[in-house]
């Protein structure tokens, strides 16, 4: 007798559980109510794919050829136990490492949880499931593209992982990139991710727009973010988040909020851990030369009118403000460490992504002994910045410091676990390290990127806002 737990369409369990047999006798989930579904692609460290070829006494889709196992979570399981029971039960392929690359619930009464599993087992194990399948294949990347055109796939299930097979397909165009030097040290086992697996614009509009006018007639567009008006209290003070945007992001309207990794930081999930925090955006007053150049990005001739404005927007928006948190990302990242050195008393806590313009010993020390924090963040292999020549000489005097958080990873990556390559003129992938920050330095399976922050970037933030760090 198989049980399920039912769910709403949120995925929270409601406590009520369904006999699968009811199905049989005729009878159906009542409306609003779900049972998980956990569909996984398998994909051998070779970087082949296993396709399983159905049984013709299936009574849907006889004789076609899928790219997943899978079947319905049982009663107390979450989809990833699920998940690892399905593929073991129905290939004999056990893995750890299973990544979700996607959930939809298009088809009631099933929310469906997709994952793609990566394993090196042996590809002449696999075991066939009797009454199931009768046939399995393990095909490259080009037989991977022939399946998604074939006559003989399940199109829902392709439909289902869209995301990753999207990825697979976008793959081609990285062959017309500029590539950095990186990729020659990139091992067989891994794979390149074109595009971040987040929704960009998903809280835009939990951002007001305002324009703020200096006393020399100077103006300044930013954005801000309210966390009273999503559930917090009146009556009490906020930390306040400042997030400074790279070369060229004023010129992408509200994608600039996201491009400075300031979004994800307004949702419910990011704003619980952290207990509630105002976020402001400057926008720098950039324009293109007669080259098409980028000129009037973040500079000391700022330095005044943004004082002025945080100073303001403290004043008159807020009923209070905590501590003060200052994000920069590229050219953003170069101002908050500038802001550092000029105007240490105006931050409390700086996290710098993508820059390498660290203020002196003397200053780091002066801010650290303050009991200011920093998060120095810098991929490895950034393109725009050499990490032996930049960034090493300067580790003993980061490492000096008691309140400051090193980040310098491997390899950048996007939230599906692979390396990111984002095109931005140039490759750029590992100078988009803002992409995992804005994430919470977490995968989308909610594996930490960075074992030493299991609760992310957001966790962090929050063990200093509550005297913890």
């Amino acid at each position: 007798m198989e049980i399920w737990d039912l769910y709403d369409e949120n995925g929270e369990k409601t406590g009520e559980t369904w006999l699968r047999e009811w199905e049989a006798a005729g009878r159906e989930i009542p409306d609003g109510r779900y049972h998980i579904v956990c569909e996984i692609l398998v994909r051998h460290t070779d970087g082949s794919f296993l396709l399983v070829k159905r049984s013709s006494k299936k009574e849907a889709y006889p004789g076609y050829w899928e790219a997943s196992a899978g079947g319905s979570a049982l009663t107390g399981e979450d989809p990833i136990t699920c998940a690892k029971r399905e593929l073991l039960e129905e290939t004999g392929i056990t893995a750890d490492r299973l990544i979700l690359i996607g959930t939809t619930n298009e088809r009631k009464p099933c929310l469906f949880y997709s994952y793609i599993a990566y394993t090196n087992c042996d590809k002449n194990s696999v075991k066939l499931q009797e009454g199931e399948t009768v046939e399995y294949r393990w095909v490259d990347r080009a037989g991977m593209l022939a399946y998604l055109e074939s006559e003989t796939a399940i199109q829902t299930h392709i439909y289902r992982s869209r995301r990753f097979f999207e990825k697979i397909l976008k793959v081609d165009a990285l062959a017309d990139r500029p590539v950095g030097e990186w990729l020659k040290d990139v091992l067989d086992d891994d794979f390149i991710s074109p595009n971040p697996t987040y929704e960009i614009g998903k809280y835009f509009d939990r951002f007001h727009t305002v324009h703020y006018t200096f006393k020399d007639g100077r103006s300044m567009k930013y954005y801000f973010f309210d966390p009273r008006e999503y559930g917090y209290p009146s009556g009490r003070s906020y930390p306040l988040l400042v997030s400074f945007h790279g070369a060229s992001n004023s010129f992408v309207g509200d994608t600039c909020i996201n491009y400075t990794g300031a979004e994800f930081y307004a949702s419910d999930a990011y704003q619980k851990t952290m207990g509630g925090a105002y976020i402001l955006v400057p926008v720098a007053n950039e324009y293109r030369d007669e080259n098409g150049r980028t000129q009037g990005c973040w500079d000391a001739s700022y330095d005044d009118m943004v004082r002025a404005l945080i100073r303001d927007y403290i004043e008159t928006k807020t009923e209070g403000v905590t501590k003060k948190v200052y994000f920069g990302n590229s050219a953003g990242a170069r101002y908050v460490f500038h802001m550092m050195d000029c105007y240490m008393d105006d931050l409390d806590i700086a996290i710098p992504i993508g820059g390498t313009d660290l203020p002196s010993a003397e200053k780091l020390q002066e801010f650290d002994k303050q009991g200011k924090y920093l998060f120095f963040a810098l991929g490895r292999r950034d393109e725009f910045h050499n990490y032996e020549k930049e960034v090493a000489p300067r580790l003993s005097d980061l490492r000096a410091m008691k309140h400051c958080f090193i980040f310098i990873p491997e390899w950048v990556r996007n939230g599906d676990g692979g390396i990111a390559s984002i095109f931005g003129g140039v490759e750029m992938g590992q100078h988009c390290l803002v992409n995992s920050m804005h994430i919470n330095l977490m995968f989308d399976d909610g594996t930490p990127m960075e074992e030493r922050l299991p609760e992310g970037v957001t966790g962090w933030l929050a063990g200093i806002f509550k005297g913890e760090a």
